[in-house]
């Protein structure tokens, strides 16, 4: 593999983390005032019968997802630059794919 192949691949890897990292950040701090009263888990919260479990269920699988996606953002960037590394220090080759003096 050339070393513009693996540049361009690296350079595109690391964009598409970055993009993942913008979407689907890691977890912030949760910077709300005041004071939240705590419910039961039975409590219903909503006419539908939705409870707290269910809402509590929710927001623990968009968790596990946006933590998930925010790593493989951070993986995409570093396997970017580990290919954009290596075709740097890659010895160049020309077309015919010897390598110039």
């Amino acid at each position: 593999m050339n070393s513009r192949l693996l540049n361009t691949i690296g350079l595109a890897l690391g964009i598409i983390g970055v993009l993942f990292l913008f979407v689907w950040g890691p977890p912030q701090p949760s910077f709300e005032r005041g004071v939240s009263l705590g419910i039961e888990d039975a409590t219903p919260i909503d006419k539908t019968g939705k409870t707290v479990a269910d809402h509590n269920r929710e927001v623990e699988a968009k968790r596990k997802f946006y933590t998930t996606m925010a790593d493989v953002g951070l993986c995409l960037i570093i396997v970017g630059f580990r290919a954009t590394v290596v075709g740097c220090v890659a010895p160049r080759t020309n077309p015919s794919g010897n390598i110039p003096h």
